[in-house]
């Protein structure tokens, strides 16, 4: 692969509980559902496990806390030869409750642990190379200590590119952190729904395109199973088809597109060579129950689309 970049990954490590359930419960209603599996999942682990997998270098900026899920967590970082840097004394990890339909879509609970309470301290630990790539994801940005973390990231040194998934916690983000982003060195990822709420209701490629446009900022629109378009400042969106494949569930979906171009990009790839490598990875773990099914390079190399 020659020279690979490193990526520092900012996120969480949170447990995974996930049913399948006919549909989602009404208020007062009592649904039977059945346990799927249960996992370390959580934004941060997720990425940081497919990109080790893929064989990219990794920094790991993944609080673990104290209790049974930190407990979890540090043996899934042992397996991933990941070491665990950030150890918190009384907090425990987070958890989540993915309830998955019969179409495969999935509703979220969420329980924030250690991965929501950063400081100075921890974030000043990290040594970060002169160039390479920093991955955030929204659940570590609308917690209690969300203001320390966006200072942290906005001063990250120029050669550090940042690829940012907001996520579901987009509304909670602090405006003045968008409005302070280094635009010539970010990239925002997003999915239908995320496009809509900071570029506006409409067709989201338009939408984005020129919300890309008005802030000179690179963003990666992704629409599942209708592929993915790359919106480039005062440029015409560029479409990167997806991949064909049964989904099981969608859940890690979003991280497995932010591994797969995360992977592209430390390899030296054009952004879209990356993104069609990040809907080669998603295609695979929306293939699999839950989101720990990251392909190693042997498997991304063998399986078969439809």
């Amino acid at each position: 692969m020659g020279d690979l970049l490193p990526i520092t990954v900012i996120g969480a490590a949170a447990g995974d509980i996930v049913l399948c359930l006919p549909r989602l419960p009404r208020s007062g209603e009592d649904q039977e559902a059945k346990e799927i599996d249960r996992q370390i999942g959580g934004s941060g682990f997720n990425v940081a496990r497919a990109l080790v997998r893929l064989q990219i270098p990794v920094i790991n900026g993944i609080p673990v806390g104290n209790g049974y899920w930190g407990n979890q967590v540090t043996k899934e970082m042992q397996v991933l030869g990941l070491e665990a840097t950030f150890i918190h004394s009384y907090l425990d990890n987070g958890w989540c409750l993915a309830m998955v339909e019969p179409d495969g879509e999935r509703s979220f609970v969420s329980v924030s642990g250690c991965e929501v309470d950063w400081n100075r301290a921890m974030l000043s630990s990290i040594a970060l190379p002169e160039r390479g790539y920093i991955y955030s994801s929204g659940y570590v940005m609308a917690g209690k200590s969300t203001a320390i973390l966006c200072d942290w990231l906005l001063a990250s040194p120029s050669g550090q590119t940042l690829l940012l998934d907001f996520g579901p916690r987009l509304p909670e983000i602090d405006p003045t952190f968008l409005d302070a982003l280094p635009v010539d060195r970010t990239i925002l990822t997003l999915n239908r729904n995320e496009v809509a709420i900071l570029c506006g209701e409409g067709d989201p490629v338009v939408q984005a395109s020129r919300y890309s446009s008005k802030r000179k900022i690179t963003i990666i629109c992704r629409l599942g199973s209708q592929g993915t378009w790359i919106c480039l400042p005062d440029h015409d969106p560029e479409y990167v088809a997806a991949y064909k494949v049964k989904v099981v569930d969608t859940i890690g979906a979003g991280d497995a597109h932010s591994s797969g171009m995360l992977a592209g990009l430390s390899q030296g790839m054009s952004l879209r060579d990356a993104v069609e490598l990040g809907n080669r990875v998603a295609a695979i773990v929306v293939n699999r129950s839950g989101a720990a099914g990251a392909p190693t390079i042997k498997e991304l190399e063998e399986f078969v689309f439809e």
